[in-house]
């Protein structure tokens, strides 16, 4: 489970530099149709949630019965969807008509070797690649573009009110805090 292989070799994950992990230690969650808190953590390289117990690491099926990991120690909620592009684990940001998302994803750069005696060989490593946001509007996920006046064009019920609130609050599109504020607007 926490292996790569390469045309080197087999590398752990403790071979590698950085982080497949949101965090590297379990942290007590509830799992949707679970009895019990368990202790879980999630991998963004391979967008698998895993659980400890009895010493054991297991992964979590991805179906629909455990499509909500609420973690017991804050107030951040990792949800499983499973509608056309948009398979995986995502980040409930704000929930409710128009739900923001945030997907987090680490990718596996191989170790590269030193070409000539000038330059020096890159170790393997896991680089966390920036969240990517989506909303979610009458039942379909919006990627949240670069441009805020892009974004409102989805908003088309709401346009003028939320362009004034968006101007009124200077809001950015690659600001999650700004996300935020404008989904709770939205959802208000």
């Amino acid at each position: 489970m926490n292996k790569i292989t390469t045309p080197k070799g087999i590398l752990t994950y403790g071979d590698i530099e950085g982080n497949a992990y949101y965090t590297n230690t379990f942290t007590s969650a509830k799992i949707e149709n679970a009895t019990t808190l368990i202790n879980v953590r999630y991998n963004t390289y391979t967008d698998t949630v895993e659980i400890l117990k009895d010493g054991s690491i297991y992964v979590l099926p991805k179906n629909e019965k455990y499509s909500k990991i609420s973690y017991a120690n804050s107030p951040e909620v990792l949800v499983y969807l499973n509608s056309g592009e948009m398979e995986g684990y995502y980040f409930e940001l704000v929930p409710g008509k128009y739900r923001l998302l945030k997907k987090l994803k680490a990718e596996f750069r191989p170790e590269v070797p030193a070409v000539n005696t000038f330059t020096s060989s890159v170790a393997a490593k896991f680089e966390n690649l920036n969240p990517v946001y989506y909303f979610e509007i009458n039942n379909q996920f919006v990627k949240v573009p670069k441009n805020m006046k892009d974004l409102l064009q989805e908003f088309i019920e709401k346009k003028s009110e939320i362009e004034a609130f968006v101007k009124a609050n200077k809001l950015k599109t690659n600001q999650e805090g700004d996300l935020i504020r404008l989904a709770k607007f939205i959802n208000n």
